[in-house]
């Protein structure tokens, strides 16, 4: 089972279930922050230690380098989101707090929730 948690800056005043629909047909969204990709990449390093990132997925402390579970990361140019496969809470609590620490909001496509 997979969850995918999107996040982007900006944009407070628009529909987040738009936007998400937007971003991810590669559409700029005016009034959406250009994603950084240095700054997100940092936050992986510096909020999330002892976790590992090959350029493609992010796995938390103590997963085999192939297995789960992962995080399938796309650095868009206005959205990051992240694949989880065996998704758990705490490792999604994790990644929430090191993109808010960005000034990236949560969007759940799920749920169809942004939180602040």
């Amino acid at each position: 089972m997979s969850y995918n948690l999107a996040f982007w800056a900006g944009g407070d005043d628009l529909d987040p279930g738009s936007v998400y629909t937007r971003l991810n047909d590669e559409q700029h969204v005016k009034g959406v922050d250009v994603v950084d990709r240095d700054r997100v990449l940092r936050a992986f390093a510096e909020d999330l230690p002892g976790w590992t990132w090959d350029g493609q997925f992010l796995r938390p402390p103590g997963t085999d380098p192939e297995g789960t579970p992962a995080y399938d990361v796309s650095i868009g140019e206005q959205l990051v989101e992240f694949i989880g496969y065996k998704f758990r809470g705490e490792h999604a609590n994790e990644i929430i707090g090191a993109m808010h620490s960005l000034g990236y909001r949560l969007y759940d496509p799920q749920t169809l929730e942004r939180f602040a």
